[in-house]
């Protein structure tokens, strides 16, 4: 049923539960993940420059968080690949799902107050909204 999962993983909390029910799910149907790391650039970053500099930058806090995920994948005995790209988050795990070909999304959530979703949307709103495979929004 699962073959192929896809996390949408911050190195948070929330990411990191998620993360943890993606290998359960992995480790069950056989499943190889993805946890993707989305980093926004700069809002008006206009050359490549910048936003290589900001995928630079996430890589220093997401590295401690992909070794802690990097573990618990051996642990389950889940083979688990590790990706950092820019854009808007839940346009990129949209995007990269329907490019790929991944039977689910797995997020975390984060628990956003009613004004900060209207601010600030949510990725698992949107990302629900938009993909094109099922969406577990792990509370």
């Amino acid at each position: 049923m699962f073959g192929k999962v896809l996390v949408g993983f911050d190195g948070s909390p929330a990411a990191r539960k998620a993360l943890q029910v993606a290998l359960d799910l992995a480790q069950r149907y056989g499943a190889a993940v993805t946890a993707l790391a989305v980093v926004r650039p700069p809002e008006f970053a206009e050359l490549e420059a910048e936003v290589n500099a900001a995928l630079a930058e996430a890589r220093g806090p997401l590295a401690e968080a992909f070794r802690w995920a990097r573990v618990e994948a051996r642990r389950a005995g889940v083979s688990l690949e590790t990706r950092i790209q820019a854009g808007h988050p839940a346009d990129t795990l949209v995007r990269v799902a329907r490019e790929e070909g991944f039977d689910l999304i797995v997020l975390g959530r984060r628990g956003l107050t009613p004004v900060q979703r209207w601010m600030l949307g949510s990725v698992s709103e949107r990302v629900v909204r938009y993909a094109y495979c099922p969406v577990m929004v792990v509370q």
